[in-house]
Formats: structure tokens, C-alpha cells, sequence
């Protein structure tokens, strides 16, 4: 008797299908993660900056009312850089959550899908 050979091509195609919304995810988490990267990297910029700026202002005033008057305004600055960046991570995290609602729809769609020509 003869035995059909194994058909590879058939076992990667069901293999991708079966992975690929795994695939696209891990893929839209690591879009996200160098997103976040990107933002905190910013931001702690955004301190350092703002730390060196301090620094200066500490020892280049010849009065105490001219040193509090550039820390006030450095302080200022602070705050709107991060509100600015309150803003971003937000966006981001609303971007993220939109990807992830369309994954999973898209998902549950196809997979109920597949269930339904199985059944």
C-alpha cells in the first residue's frame, strides 16, 4: 500500500492563518512600546533640561529676587512642556487602544467566521 506524501505547504498555510493575528499583534505592542520609549526618553530630557537650566539660574543671579524670578519662569516652562506631553501620552494611549479594539474585532470576526464553515 502506498502513502500519500505529507503536504507542507498545506500544514505553513494553516500554521500562518492560525498565527497571523498573534503575528499582528506582537507586532502593534512593539509599535506601542517604541512609541512609549520615545516618550519617556522625551521627557526625561524635558528634565534634564529643565535640571541644567536650574543649575544655571542657581549660581548666575547676583540677587535672591532675580534667582527666584528665573526659577518661577524655568518652572513654568516645565509645566507646560509637560502638560504638552500629558497630552501626547494620551493621544497615544487612545491610538493604542483604538488598534487594539479594531485586533480584536477583526479577530472575532474571522475566528467566528471559521467556525461557522466548520460547523
Amino acid at each position: 500500500m502506498t502513502q500519500p506524501t505529507f503536504d507542507f505547504s498545506t500544514l505553513f498555510d494553516t500554521y500562518k492563518t492560525a498565527m497571523a493575528p498573534v503575528y499582528r499583534a506582537q507586532q502593534e505592542g512593539l509599535k506601542t512600546l517604541e512609541r512609549l520609549a520615545h516618550y519617556q526618553f522625551a521627557v526625561a530630557g524635558d528634565y534634564l533640561e529643565w535640571s541644567l537650566a536650574q543649575a544655571k539660574a542657581s549660581v548666575g543671579p547676583k540677587s535672591a529676587a532675580d534667582m527666584i524670578g528665573q526659577q518661577t519662569s524655568l518652572n513654568l516652562s516645565l509645566s507646560d512642556k509637560l502638560r504638552a506631553r500629558a497630552e501626547e501620552f494620551s493621544k497615544i494611549a487612545t491610538e493604542t487602544q483604538g488598534a487594539v479594539t479594531q485586533w480584536f474585532d477583526e479577530t472575532s470576526a474571522t475566528v467566528s467566521e471559521k467556525a461557522k464553515k466548520a460547523a
